[in-house]
């Protein structure tokens, strides 16, 4: 005969934790730029092919996490918007972002 398990009195244990609603929206936040465009900001965590940041002008390599932004606010429409979204290294989107883009 199988033996049940003791409640250990803890049914939930830890701290409580709130929702992290960038999970929920699949690591996609807005962000607003000084000139007040806003940009779309998708968080990757591993990519799947090399990119140039279009900041540092570097490579982002293969499985490195990076920013994938984008505007939605573009004069062909929010599709051409889209088309010329560019991938950033974290770093780099942090310390200049859109500013760097001259959107």
């Amino acid at each position: 005969m199988a033996r049940r398990r003791r409640a250990h009195g803890r049914k939930h244990s830890g701290e409580y934790q709130p929702l992290d609603v960038s999970r929920l929206m699949n690591y996609t936040s807005y962000e607003t730029a000084d000139n007040g465009m806003e940009f779309k900001v998708h968080q990757v965590r591993a990519g799947r092919k090399e990119y140039v940041c279009p900041a540092c002008q570097g490579l982002i390599l293969v499985g490195e996490a990076h920013v994938v932004a984008w505007t939605e606010d573009s004069w062909f429409g929010a599709e051409a918007g889209q088309r010329a979204r560019r991938h950033w290294h974290t770093s780099c989107w942090k310390a200049k972002g859109h500013q760097a883009t001259g959107w």
